[in-house]
């Protein structure tokens, strides 16, 4: 990986994964805030040694109990959510120090969540679980898309749909997201009087949200990375004489972080 250009202070300059995954499912109710959870509420269980060795950290959580109630046809269901969130700090490190320190920000982050129902999903009758599975998975993607945008992702669009088979053998349904956040020009100081500019652009951002039914519960997980490399060869001449040129080249892998995101969803029960 490399980091030429130390005047790169416009990567880092919207934490645009931060409030997108620490809000998790926070919004599914319009809840702002979380209380004591009840008996047999838990969290989702997350890979913590595949997460450790990845570099990846704890950063937050929240839990809402009750996060909704409402009737499902001639069913009554109260649901309590616990969120997990994680930010791979270790990416984040890496970027730092490679761009000087002027690259600051969350770049790959990932959140799972435990949505408990009363009654058990179990329980709830076959022609109205499919109901309250499907508005779960309707309000997370609205919730997920809407936080991007808070944060000044913009262009947010789901890219594709599918499904998956997580490692407990169930069948998640997986919806991948692709956006952009604005890249602001740089300015270099060349002499007092002179300046050095690279034009803006858009960076792609890419994001991952699956769906499924475990043992009773809903679980939800999914997080957002780097869509595509940040690399700027750019020559400019501030003068007639002087030729100056910055290489930017981060050395960003969005495939092996989709690659990474997906194997640790797969892992969550």
């Amino acid at each position: 990986m490399k980091g030429k250009d130390d005047g790169a202070d416009r990567i880092g300059r919207r934490t645009y994964l931060g409030v997108a995954a620490s809000a998790g499912l926070a919004g599914l109710a319009g809840c702002t805030s979380g209380t004591t959870a009840s008996a047999g509420r838990a969290p989702p269980k997350v890979p913590k040694a595949m997460l450790e060795s990845g570099g990846w950290e704890h950063i937050g959580g929240q839990t809402l109990d009750p996060a909704f109630e409402q009737s499902v046809g001639p069913v009554s269901v109260s649901a309590a959510f616990e969120t997990l969130v994680y930010e791979d700090t270790a990416l984040a490190a890496e970027i730092k120090e490679q761009t000087l320190g002027q690259a600051e920000g969350q770049f790959f982050l990932f959140f799972a969540t435990r949505v408990t129902l009363e009654p058990s999903l179990s329980n709830i009758p076959k022609a109205a679980r499919g109901t309250v599975v499907d508005q779960i998975e309707t309000q997370a993607r609205t919730q997920y898309e809407a936080q991007l945008k808070d944060v000044g992702v913009t262009n947010v669009e789901q890219s594709g749909t599918g499904s998956m088979t997580v490692d407990t053998g169930d069948s998640a349904r997986v919806t991948e997201y692709a956006a952009t956040i604005p890249f602001e020009s740089i300015t270099f100081p060349f002499t007092e009087e002179k300046k050095f500019e690279i034009e803006g652009r858009e960076v792609d951002v890419s994001g991952l949200l699956a769906v499924w039914e475990h043992d009773g519960t809903v679980l939800v997980a999914g997080g957002a990375y780097p869509g595509e490399n940040f690399e700027l060869d750019v020559t400019k001449e501030p003068t007639d004489a002087i030729s100056v040129s910055v290489d930017i080249d981060l050395g960003l892998t969005p495939d092996a972080y989709r690659e990474e995101l997906r194997s640790i969803i797969k892992a969550v029960e």
